[in-house]
């Protein structure tokens, strides 16, 4: 396999006779021998596990959710089936599915899912975005030259993914940018690069323009005991959050990835590297596999920038959308984008909601169900 990742250049990235098994088929060879056999057993074992947790279609936590937004508003709850409830009022009768509010339409969800556009539409609105370029396998170059120039790290991405699929973080070299390719092409013809925009990630909800919350996603960390290795200590984290989840349905593990092996590569780690006992190490750089304790609400304790607000109520406006997540990175919230050099990222419709409430300090979370729903039963 190190022969034929070698031998893979981004001139044959080019060439149409990759095909979707075969590009399935490069992925898994090239991660089975970056991690090895241990671990990649380690991974369909746990896989294996979380499915048979998963309970009719419903995803962890979210008919409590909809449930404590019913109850505080008088509502009652009537449970279908695969997730779906049906929460009426008086008259008033609405429906949701898992985190699926019905306040937008199919066609501008679909549309916010296509990062390209969505970049396009946002900049031409004056909101600063990651610098960026859009390619394929017949045009690799274009990524490679957007590599080139750049002085920091670059995301790889396919253009319509959501909840980080295909993502990879942290290419720096043309070897990362072959890999990264691979891994997002097997998904989606279609791909992104982006340059890495410094700062944390944060989620800030916007209903009809109104903020409802903001979440600081910290990258997913374990802690070393002094005597176990990385892959070890991820194995262990993801225990943890099976035996958490039975019975709760379904949530994500913490895979070992491209984006686990370049953030690791970039502090001279390695998952046979063994952490001194305390000492946190960052395991990913993308947030969308953290756990509660990693997301920390904002609102309470931070300062939130006006501009920084009305970013996100533009960035919703341009779409057209009324519920929505927008993902914004930056260092500072109290600062405008444009002078820490923060980007919005992407606008998620619909959002996840989960992660308002599945903070580290859940008793302190903004139960942001319960203005949604309202809206919902307005009639």
């Amino acid at each position: 396999m190190r022969a034929a990742m070698r031998s893979f250049s981004l001139k044959k990235a080019g060439s149409t006779s990759w095909t979707r098994p075969g590009l399935e088929v490069a992925v898994r060879l090239d991660m089975l021998r970056s991690i090895g056999v241990l671990n990649v057993w380690r991974r369909w074992r746990d896989e294996a596990r979380l499915a048979a947790f998963s309970v009719d279609g419903k995803r962890a936590g979210y008919e409590e959710i909809w449930r404590d937004a019913a109850d505080e508003l008088g509502a009652q709850v009537t449970r279908v089936s695969g997730g779906f409830l049906e929460i009426s009022k008086g008259s008033v009768r609405t429906r949701v599915w898992n985190h699926v509010a019905p306040l937008d339409d199919l066609v501008t969800q679909r549309l916010s899912l296509d990062k390209v556009l969505v970049h396009g539409m946002l900049a031409e609105a004056g909101l600063p975005v990651p610098t960026h370029a859009e390619f394929d396998l017949g045009n690799v170059q274009i990524a490679q030259a957007l590599l080139r120039r750049s002085t920091g790290p670059c995301v790889v991405k396919p253009v319509s993914s959501d909840a980080g699929s295909g993502t990879t973080t942290g290419v720096r070299t043309e070897m990362h940018l072959r890999r990264a390719v691979l891994r997002a092409a097997r998904l989606e013809s279609r791909m992104l690069i982006e340059r890495q925009a410094p700062g944390y990630d944060h989620r800030m909800l916007m209903l009809d323009g109104e903020l409802l919350d903001v979440v600081k996603r910290h990258p997913p960390h374990v802690t070393g005991d002094g005597r176990s290795s990385i892959s070890k200590l991820i194995a262990a984290e993801n225990a943890r959050r099976i035996e958490w989840l039975v019975g709760k349905g379904s949530s994500t593990l913490l895979q070992i990835d491209l984006d686990c092996l370049f953030t690791l590569e970039d502090a001279g780690l390695s998952l046979s590297s063994v952490p001194p006992a305390g000492e946190r190490v960052q395991v990913k750089t993308a947030v969308n596999q953290n756990a509660p304790h990693e997301n920390e609400g904002v609102l309470r304790h931070g300062e939130i920038s006006p501009a920084l607000v009305e970013d996100a109520r533009t960035a919703v406006d341009v779409l057209g959308l009324r519920l929505a997540a927008v993902e914004v990175v930056t260092p500072d919230t109290s600062v405008p984008l444009r002078e820490v050099g923060g980007v919005v990222l992407e606008v998620n419709s619909p959002p996840g909601l989960r992660y308002h409430y599945d903070i580290a300090e859940p008793d302190q979370a903004v139960r942001v169900a319960v203005p949604i729903l309202e809206r919902l039963l307005e009639g």
